[in-house]
């Protein structure tokens, strides 16, 4: 059975937060996390970013010269703030 769209599994939720706190107490060891984006310049101001198995495009409005085809940076670094 699926949850509602907008639902937050909090027991789901509260496991992988405790599961977190234990491995942070056992110290630093296996705790770096490392990511890497490959960016290349599409058109204008259109960018691709490959980061693992994901592609992000980040483009600027019109009104700053791009072609609105995709959010801009700080559109997804507001985002990112929420996440």
């Amino acid at each position: 059975m699926s949850k509602p769209a907008g639902k937050i599994d909090l027991a789901k939720f509260r496991e992988a937060s405790e599961e977190q706190r234990k491995r942070a107490r056992k110290g630093p060891e296996g705790h770096t996390i490392q990511s890497r984006a490959v960016i290349r310049l599409v058109a204008d101001q259109l960018k691709e970013a490959r980061v693992g198995e994901y592609t992000i495009l980040c483009d600027e409005a019109k009104s700053r010269r791009g072609g609105g085809k995709a959010p801009s940076p700080l559109q997804y670094f507001v985002a990112a703030v929420g996440f």
